[in-house]
Order: structure tokens, then sequence, then C-alpha cells
């Protein structure tokens, strides 16, 4: 996907060239390269895609009074997908649903269910839209307003891939810590009483400030030795999609430092507006001069 998601960011940089400055990053970048590159990958018709952003948009706020109109927006992409997905079955392309339909299944196993797809697709144009939109944001806004490390990755672009893993450990791109799990069982964990019914949150943010892992963690290091962290998951719950999200992030990110070396923000970072909508965390307008 390298190649695609190369040639939409240069056309997004090119398009806001064009528009010229001010601009506004999140409308130009963030929010348009991580779905569109979904899109790519599920191969989601040009006509549909604005539409599936807004049902993935409604889907992730989390206030009391939109409880109903996220869960018609989850059905109704989980109706576009089942939709869909016949289609592939029957007209098979190069897209991934179309693989994921017409794999060839082992002896003794059931083949995905068209349900059971749409499910899959949801999760995935829901999870694209995720982590990259913020961290595209949340990593132009850090580089914005810190000028020696902006300026130590402008004189090397090839040193980023090494220093997006500490940009992706530092930044938190949600506020909460996740979905809650309940204790089946008593159990002590690390010296942790927990007991049966007891609610546990796995915090994968404090894990990524964790000092027996990280020494002085609360500092951020371009140039810190490279060790796993947590905000792709881990284990079994590791993201699929973390290479995508990589190349997305290094493709971006990247591309703004060469394409305008002179890009600055153009309010003061204390007027910048923060997501209060979702349990997301990033710059609901990002506006930039160069």
């Amino acid at each position: 996907m390298r190649p695609a998601v190369d040639r939409v960011v240069a056309g997004l940089l090119t398009a806001m060239a064009e528009a010229g400055p001010p601009a506004d990053l999140v409308t130009h970048l963030s929010v348009p390269l991580p779905h569109l590159t979904i899109c790519e990958l599920l191969a989601v018709p040009e006509a549909d895609r604005d539409e599936l952003r807004a049902y993935t948009m409604r889907l992730l706020a989390t206030s009391p009074d939109a409880r109903q109109d996220a869960a018609d927006a989850k059905a109704s992409l989980r109706k576009y997908f089942a939709e869909l997905i016949p289609a592939r079955r029957k007209a098979p392309g190069e897209d991934l649903l179309s693989a994921m339909a017409t794999a060839e299944v082992p002896p003794g196993e059931e083949p995905l269910s068209d349900d059971e797809l749409a499910v899959l697709a949801v999760t995935l144009i829901l999870s694209g839209n995720d982590t990259a939109t913020c961290q595209i944001s949340n990593i132009a806004y850090l580089l914005l307003t810190r000028p020696e490390e902006r300026a130590l990755l402008a004189r090397d672009p090839g040193r980023f891939p090494g220093a997006l893993e500490e940009l992706l450990r530092f930044i938190p791109f949600r506020k909460g810590v996740g979905i809650p799990r309940i204790a089946l069982e008593d159990a002590e964990i690390e010296g942790t009483a927990i007991k049966a019914g007891d609610y546990v949150h796995v915090s994968y943010l404090a894990a990524n400030r964790d000092p027996a892992v990280f020494p002085d963690p609360h500092r951020l290091d371009l140039e810190r030795p490279v060790h796993p962290h947590m905000t792709f998951g881990w284990g079994g719950h590791h993201c699929l999609a973390a290479p995508l999200a990589r190349a997305e992030l290094d493709s971006a990110v990247t591309g703004l430092l060469t394409r305008f070396p002179d890009l600055r923000l153009d309010v003061d970072p204390a007027d910048i507006q923060w997501d209060t909508g979702t349990i997301r965390r990033f710059p609901l307008r990002l506006p930039v001069t160069w």
C-alpha cells in the first residue's frame, strides 16, 4: 500500500498548496488521508466515501445523548457492507474484502459469513480512520510547537521512522483508558488484590510512560533507542494495520516537512481547539501557513 499512500499524500499536499495559506491541516491531510487509504484497501466506490466517513464520525461520539445516533451509524455501516459483500463474492476484485470473501477454507472449517465479513469491514473502516487521523494532527502540532525536534527531523528526514516510534509512545491519542474488563474470579497481580466482579482498566497510555521500561518517560527523546510500545496494542490484540498506519504517518509527516519547509501555526497554540466529543485526543482544526 505504500505507493498508493504516497500518491494520496502527494495529491493532498498539492491541493493544499494550490488552495494557498492559511490552510487547515486537519481538513487537507489528517482526515482525508487515512479514510481514502482504507477505502482504497476495501475498494469502496468513490461516490460512497464521504457518507461512510460521516457514519464513522457519528459512531465515535461518546456523549450520553449521542448514544442512539452512534448506534444508528453503526447499523448503517453494517448494512452498507452487508449489501456490498455478496457482490464481491460474485465478482471479486483485488481488494481486501474480495480476498476474504473468496478465500479458500481449510477442511473442517466454515467460511466467513456475509454478516461476519460486514462486521470485519466496519471494524477496519473505523480503526483505519482512528489512530492515523489523530496522530497526523498530533505529531504535526507537536513538531510545529517544538522547533528543536522539528529542526532535527528537517535536517535528516530519513531518521523519521525511528523517531516515529518515540512520538507514538509519547503522544496519547485517546483520553480514556479503554474498554473496562470485569474480573471473573479473585486474583492478585503484581501485589494488587482484585476481587471477582471488580472493574479493571488496562491503560496502555500509562504503560507507554512506565519508568521501568522507558527511562525519564515524560521526556520526548527522538533519539531514544527504539523499544516496543503499547500504542498499537500487544500480543493477540496488536493492531493488524499498524504497518499501514506507520506508512501513512511516515509519508504524511515527511511530506509536510519537505514540501513546506516554512510551515508554521497560523494561530497561537493556546487557541487550538481539541476534540472533547469522542474518546480521541486531537486538534479539531490545525490552521497553518507557510
